[in-house]
């Protein structure tokens, strides 16, 4: 009987400890508010390299849409200009390079999004794109400059979507155009290619 009593007893005593550390946890980020009174959820978040550019959400899980042609969505066929990522519910959404924030906001059929205008090193100039984020989550504004890994907001369903998760660009500046090209390449190696 004072085996099982123990056994309670330290059971209840980890479970305590545990709710703690959480209340203490979420206590100290809910005090962090950026300019717009959003929560900040932290500076970097986990890095996670695959191809040239880290995962640009957090606990990726799967893609559920590719770039290019696609069927579906109420159309017989659309040219899908990013690729679409999933991380469990919740995952925040980070910078894949360091650069200048030009968009932050909403902006018709992305929802709440963030552009980042970048340099490689060549010189040449290509931009991020980062959409459907849960409204009241971004964590940064036009003009700030931001760091690989930078947490920019948390994935979502806003704008047109059919739920949570984030749609990711990358943008060739050519003149004064933007043209969209296949992000695959740049998160993934080719053996995780489909």
């Amino acid at each position: 009987m004072i085996r099982k009593l123990s056994l309670v007893i330290g059971i209840t005593a980890f479970i305590l400890i545990l709710c703690a550390t959480q209340i203490l946890n979420v206590g100290a980020t809910s005090e962090n508010k950026n300019n717009n009174g959003n929560e900040i959820i932290e500076e970097v978040g986990e890095i996670v390299y695959n191809g040239e550019f880290p995962m640009p959400i957090e606990n990726f899980t799967t893609v559920t849409s590719k770039f290019g042609i696609r069927e579906g969505h109420g159309v017989v066929s659309s040219n899908h200009t990013g690729i679409d990522l999933c991380g469990s519910l919740g995952s925040k959404v980070m910078a894949v390079k360091d650069g200048e924030v030009t968009h932050a906001g909403w902006q018709s059929g992305y929802g709440n999004c963030v552009e980042i205008k970048h340099t490689n090193e060549q010189g040449n100039t290509f931009y991020t794109f980062y959409a459907h984020m849960r409204d009241n989550s971004l964590q940064v504004t036009k003009g700030q400059q931001v760091v690989t890994g930078q947490v920019l907001g948390i994935q979502g369903s806003t704008g047109n979507s059919t739920g949570d998760h984030l749609h990711f660009e990358i943008r060739k500046s050519s003149g004064t155009n933007k043209d969209t090209i296949d992000p695959a390449p740049y998160l993934f190696t080719e053996k995780e290619r489909w």
